[in-house]
């Protein structure tokens, strides 16, 4: 069978320009802290040790790396390893060789989105942070993303043991797409497609088991994960979430009444902030209730059981990083094209601000970590202190209105009725590529219960 598009957009311009930028992150970036992480990480591997032993020591010393996900990442850890092993140890040629597996989901993204809509593919591919969030940060979550899209678009072609599966992989990086198997499973029972249902059980059950299988086998530290889930639960807020950002202005309030010679109750402002952190898991339990009930109420559409739940993720995680952004952003680009230009602006803000970029060079380069380490010295005391609070202002602004315009959005999408995505679908019947993930004839779609998508 011929398809109608090339499975790379290699002869496309708007893929070569870029494309020197994606290498030049592969070969330059690294996050400072993150390289070091799971640099020990692939050498405890490689050596025959588990990583969740290693990360009970940090918890009780703060002074190695260490891996905190489930363990398909460390599959390739453990592959770069060996392959660092192999190819002499220099810490570049270790370093490009774990983040080569980033570049590879970064490069099977915009090949996944060309072959269904070569217009998403070009939106991916010619964001100038993407290099940067995907592969200079180390972290495995545009895999995240791409398992998602890849289970998304098997839903929609009734493909539901690939669907279970590909969410598994997804988990098996990072646990974040869990929120969207309790509204998928509404979504079937609510269809009365029991079959499916049982058939996306399995392939989630399936594929957890391979991850977790060998690792179990080949190390015996596999029941500390559960330290890992604790200390998830317990940190502090961070990143781009509301409460994080009301602390950093308060942070930043109160380092201004300390240079201008004021007392600060700086201990009370952060109990408060350690109570509300402390209860936060909880409301974000009540925010996934919330959109049960209304998933209940009203059934959504396949777009709304992916989007809604992981959107709901960044707006009520009290930990949302810059990179988290990546598990949806596949997605969006691809079924709400229009959505991500209101959230650009200030999580771009955020991310130049927060400091990030002094962040993404290995520590080997010696440069300064913080931008107030670029003034002369005598300055340090006043102009450094000021500057400092200014990036922190302007970064805390950023992840509120960052916030606002993700609530806006998760607020309309209850807007997008059950029968779009039937539209959706036949808009692409005759002519999507990804029709040869089939095993049955097009007349499936015909099915009465899945014209109700």
């Amino acid at each position: 069978m011929k398809f109608s598009r090339p499975w790379f957009p290699i002869r496309e311009r708007w893929f070569l320009w870029p494309l020197l930028w994606h290498l030049a992150a592969w070969l330059l970036l690294g996050h400072v802290y993150e390289t070091v992480v799971f640099q020990d990480a692939s050498r405890r591997l490689a050596m025959g040790q588990g990583v969740y032993e290693a990360f009970s020591s940090w918890l009780v010393t703060y002074g190695d790396g260490y891996y905190a996900y489930p363990p398909l990442y460390a599959y390739m850890l453990w592959v770069s390893g060996k392959l660092a092993y192999v190819i002499g140890g220099h810490w570049w040629l270790s370093q490009i060789a774990i983040k080569a597996w980033m570049l590879i989901a970064d490069l099977l993204t915009v090949a996944l989105l060309y072959r269904v809509s070569p217009s998403a593919a070009k939106n991916y591919w010619t964001l100038w942070f993407i290099p940067v969030v995907a592969i200079g940060l180390v972290q495995p979550d545009l895999w995240v993303g791409l398992s998602v899209l890849l289970a998304f678009l098997f839903a929609q072609r009734g493909r539901w043991l690939g669907t279970g599966f590909a969410l598994a992989a997804g988990i098996g990086m990072k646990l974040t797409p869990i929120v969207v198997l309790p509204f998928l499973a509404l979504h079937l029972i609510q269809t009365h497609r029991w079959r499916p249902l049982l058939r996306v059980a399995a392939g989630v059950a399936s594929g957890l088991a391979l991850v977790w299988l060998p690792y179990a086998i080949a190390f015996d530290d596999t029941g500390k994960f559960g330290e890992v889930l604790l200390f998830h639960i317990t940190r502090p807020a961070a990143g781009l979430n509301v409460l994080a950002g009301l602390q950093q202005l308060a942070d930043a309030g109160l380092t201004v009444a300390l240079l201008v010679g004021h007392h600060v109750p700086t201990a009370s402002v952060s109990e408060v902030t350690q109570r509300v952190a402390a209860v936060y898991p909880v409301l974000t339990l009540l925010v996934f209730f919330a959109l049960a009930i209304l998933a209940w109420v009203q059934r959504w559409s396949l777009r709304q059981v992916f989007c809604v739940p992981l959107l709901a993720f960044l707006l009520s995680n009290k930990v949302v990083f810059e990179q988290y952004a990546l598990h949806a952003l596949p997605l969006l680009l691809l079924t709400f094209p229009g959505a991500w230009p209101k959230l650009a602006t200030p999580y771009i803000v955020y991310l130049i601000a927060a400091g990030t970029p002094w962040r993404f060079f290995p520590a080997e380069y010696g440069l300064p970590s913080t931008p107030d380490a670029l003034l002369p010295i005598s300055w340090h005391t006043v102009a450094g202190a000021w500057l400092m609070i200014g990036f922190t202002i302007v970064s805390a602004v950023a992840v509120l209105v960052f916030n606002y315009h993700l609530y806006t959005l998760v607020r309309g999408l209850f807007h997008t009725t059950a029968s779009s995505d039937t539209s959706y679908l036949q808009q692409r019947h005759s002519s999507d590529p990804l029709n040869s993930l089939r095993t049955k004839p097009l007349r499936v779609l015909a099915r009465p219960e899945l014209e109700r998508l």
